[in-house]
């Protein structure tokens, strides 16, 4: 670790979220917008259509405010927060990509001169002129994207640059491309959700009609470049190969993934209406559509940071700042001595000297009750069991970055985990079946699931209570990445009774756990 810890209690990934998807949603708007505004002008002029020409010059102050005061203030937030949770990803990004940056920020201020002149320029420049000054703001704000986009996908797939380390083996990555593609038509297709927004205030009539699709046009071909963008990226993700990120290996990514497919049919069922029926649009369906279209967002960009765990880049540095080379050393020394922020009494006091440990390798990700908060296990497990999972925690199923602790390390951790379990011991559920899952879920649910990633159907199925009874009482020992059960007998009855029941799953139709 490499700064004093921040400590939120909804949790740093949760703050990062909130920020920078209100932030990528506008900046998107900010790039497809540009392109709306210029060619929406355009098309006026050839036209002569005065109607649609001052729709879009009332229109291009809403996108000026938006994408300019409120697009810029958020950036700054982003760059603030990741700054404070996390100074050696924010480190690496910047002098790994310093020139990329370097010239983002020269797109950026062009973007932003470009947005006044051409908002301030349209009584005082020539129709010429002012088409000219949109293009230039759209080019602007284009490149921009593709600048960040290069970064952004070099997290997630690091590709040839382990080997070189070079800037553009590293920009140019594997999901680079396809991310570009997705990103630009987002883009168009928020540009389009926001335009019906606007629409939707007109007065009925002919002109209203038009335009509500036209803008429809452009909101449902975005979602569909983005849907269709969407099968490459998958593909070109060298973590999804096997499929075990998805099959569990990465709990939250299946469920995210499945968000992100949900909202884009959801978006683009609701951006044919005024394609199709635009005199059928109003107020009434732009927040559906807005909101739909954030969370959807919000989804995708959920599903590549799930992705990219246990590391802040892939293959290089973990999300507790460790870094893939340094694993080594910490494997010879232990944590404490690559610990830089322990505090004196850490050296005669052992729960401080586990508050430092958590503070430093386990809070930039956990929480205590917000998000991906431990106190939900901790209510269920007794002090062998945390102890017994300490020093296997690399291996469980939410692939969590490496633990080198020392005994006197993990005993250190494990005091301060046990100060954070929850003064009420936890209650199973009153549904036989429920606690069984809930069992499974607190010990084997861990590092396994029943019927997928390290699936245990096929190990169980011959296997009845009392054979399942022994095996627990040996389950430290099968193998050296597996710790041992210590449930209580509450636990340990159910979870028998649901490891004996995997015959039965086996059998069902698509081998269904539940």
């Amino acid at each position: 670790m490499n700064y004093p810890v921040w400590e939120l209690s909804m949790g740093a990934g949760m703050l990062i979220a909130v920020v920078s998807i209100l932030h990528v949603f506008v900046s998107h708007f900010a790039v497809g917008g540009g392109l709306w505004l210029v060619l929406t002008e355009a098309r006026a002029n050839r036209q002569n259509d005065e109607e649609a020409r001052g729709f879009v010059k009332k229109h291009s102050r809403f996108f000026m405010l938006v994408t300019l005061v409120f697009g810029a203030i958020s950036g700054v937030g982003i760059w603030a927060t990741i700054g404070l949770i996390s100074p050696h990803g924010t480190s690496a990004l910047i002098h790994g990509f310093v020139w990329g940056w370097a010239i983002e920020w020269i797109f950026f201020f062009v973007e932003i001169a470009a947005a006044l002149v051409y908002y301030y320029g349209w009584e005082k420049l020539d129709r010429r002129t002012h088409e000219i000054v949109g293009w230039v703001y759209f080019i602007s704000a284009w490149m921009s994207l593709f600048i960040i986009n290069g970064i952004v996908t070099f997290m997630l797939t690091s590709g040839g640059w382990l080997e070189n380390h070079e800037f553009w083996t590293g920009f140019f990555n594997p999901t680079f491309w396809p991310s570009v593609f997705i990103r630009s038509f987002a883009g168009f297709g928020i540009a389009g959700m926001f335009t019906l927004m606007t629409a939707a205030n007109l007065p009925l009539g002919d002109f209203r009609t038009r335009i509500t699709r036209w803008n429809g046009g452009w909101a449902t071909v975005g979602i569909a470049g983005v849907m269709a963008s969407a099968v490459w990226y998958g593909r070109s993700v060298g973590v999804w190969t096997e499929n075990e990120a998805l099959l569990g290996a990465i709990p939250v990514l299946p469920k995210v993934v499945a968000l992100f497919k949900i909202g884009l049919v959801a978006t683009i069922s609701l951006c044919v209406i005024p394609l199709l029926l635009p005199k059928v649009w109003n107020k009434g369906l732009v927040p559906m559509l807005l909101t739909v279209g954030l969370l959807t967002m919000g989804a995708g960009e959920w599903a590549r940071e799930a992705g990219r765990k246990p590391f802040v880049i892939q293959g290089y540095m973990y999300s507790t700042g460790m870094l893939v080379a340094d694993e080594e050393a910490l494997a010879a020394d232990g944590m404490i001595a690559h610990t830089k922020w322990m505090s004196p009494e850490s050296l005669t006091d052992e729960a401080r000297r586990g508050q430092d440990l958590y503070a430093a390798w386990c809070q930039p990700c956990h929480t205590t009750n917000g998000y991906n908060g431990l106190a939900p296990f901790l209510a269920h497990w007794n002090e062998e069991t945390i102890a017994s999972l300490v020093p296997h925690l690399q291996h469980m199923r939410a692939l969590m970055p490496p633990w080198y602790g020392t005994e006197e390390e993990n005993a250190a951790l494990v005091t301060h985990l046990m100060s954070m379990k929850p003064a009420e011991p936890g209650v199973m559920p009153a549904d036989r079946q429920a606690a069984r899952i809930k069992s499974f879920a607190i010990s084997c649910g861990l590092c396994h699931t029943p019927n997928a990633y390290r699936s245990l159907t096929d190990f169980f199925t011959d296997m009845n209570a009392e054979e399942i009874d022994e095996f627990l009482d040996d389950a430290g020992d099968m193998a050296d990445e597996m710790p041992g059960y210590f449930g209580t007998e509450e636990q340990r009855e159910l979870l028998i009774e649901y490891l004996d029941a995997f015959d039965e799953v086996a059998t069902r139709p698509g081998g269904s756990e539940s």
